[in-house]
């Protein structure tokens, strides 16, 4: 069976590959309401309809529940192994990789299981990691995959919805239940965002022609406001403006969202409703060149107040401008001149000093 790859290659995985994951998807939902993720989820602000919905489900906290039922259903233990379902153990047992924790599968564009994040109790010790991914199989890469983009897929083909990158699986859940088809969210799976991340977002939008919100205004980035949400926030707008090119869903001003100290599109949504977190993302999203500019210069803060240190921020933040599309330079320029106290044309001669090596390049 052909089964598109989560980084778009289209490769002959087996049929039973898929099945694996699909059985173990099914297993985590018969298994939910009875345990603690219920609570959980409700305390987050989602009940059943967003479990059936979003694939939720629970792993037993057991050794080997999940095996012995793919086992029960007549797959072979390396079957189960190269699904990303079970681990030899130390003792040379196939055991189980997740065990009590809340199960969100993610899907692939082509709508088959990829694999899943698991969440630990909120009570689980500290040496428990809180987020634990499948491990890297031929359906399951982590860095290839994001969850959301599949369910996001109807949404998005009216061409009126707006993508929104978040941090994790319930801020992303949160920004769709909320959306009302305005706004929909998407989560990497454990890591950094990734250029083949990237590219994943355009698949869908450029397959249906969308050229609406998402595609003349950008995607929103909504990180934390923290320092390292703020530096995540930076590297995506370098992969986000290396995705999108002539005619790219991709392409565009990308914008950035700023929560309240301590909060997230999850906590927002539970706190204060769906419409506070909607006006929250309608109200206060910027350019995220803003917070790419506005970072960088953060890292002179304490040397502003001296004519090198403004100069020296100047020519640190003015290749950033320059590598900005024409129609954003203006400004940049404007904003960096009032930061810095210095002159329009101070900061404009530094940053077309930044764009020779370029034309020198192309030349």
């Amino acid at each position: 069976m052909a089964i598109t790859y989560p980084d778009g290659v289209g490769e002959e995985i087996p049929r039973w590959h898929a099945a694996v994951t699909e059985a173990a998807a099914r297993f985590f939902a018969v298994r939910m309401q009875a345990s603690w993720a219920p609570g959980y989820l409700a305390g987050r602000g989602f009940g059943k309809q967003a479990w059936r919905h979003w694939g939720i489900g629970y792993a037993p906290a057991t050794w080997t529940a999940l095996t012995g039922h793919l086992r029960s259903l007549g797959f072979a233990d390396e079957q189960i192994r190269a699904a990303g379902m079970a681990k030899v153990s130390a003792h040379g047992m196939l055991v189980d990789v997740f065990r009590d924790r809340v199960m969100f599968g993610v899907r692939n564009l082509d709508g088959a299981m990829a694999g899943f994040i698991g969440r630990a109790p909120p009570a689980a010790s500290e040496a428990v990691p809180v987020y634990l991914n499948s491990p890297t199989t031929p359906l399951y890469h982590k860095g290839s995959v994001l969850f959301g983009l599949y369910e996001a897929h109807d949404v998005l083909a009216s061409g009126d919805a707006r993508l929104v990158i978040t941090e994790g699986p319930l801020d992303a859940m949160a920004i769709t239940t909320a959306g009302c088809g305005r706004y929909v969210g998407v989560a990497p799976c454990g890591t950094a965002l990734t250029s083949a991340q990237v590219a994943l977002l355009a698949q869908p939008l450029n397959r249906a022609g969308v050229r609406g919100q998402a595609g003349q205004a950008g995607l929103v980035v909504a990180f934390d406001g923290d320092r390292a949400g703020r530096k995540a926030a930076v590297r995506a707008y370098g992969l986000l403006r290396g995705g999108g090119g002539d005619g790219d869903a991709c392409a565009g001003e990308h914008l950035a969202v700023s929560f309240p100290a301590g909060q997230d599109p999850a906590g927002i949504l539970k706190d204060h409703g769906a419409a506070a977190l909607i006006r929250l993302l309608d109200e206060t999203v910027r350019p995220l060149a803003d917070l790419v500019v506005d970072e960088c210069l953060a890292q002179f803060d304490r040397w502003l107040q001296f004519t090198d240190g403004k100069f020296g921020a100047l020519h640190a933040v003015a290749p950033y401008i320059a590598a900005l599309p024409a129609g954003q330079v203006a400004r940049q320029v404007a904003r960096t001149a009032d930061r810095l106290e210095l002159t329009y044309a101070e900061v404009t001669e530094a940053v077309t000093a930044a764009l020779e090596p370029d034309i020198h390049r192309s030349a």
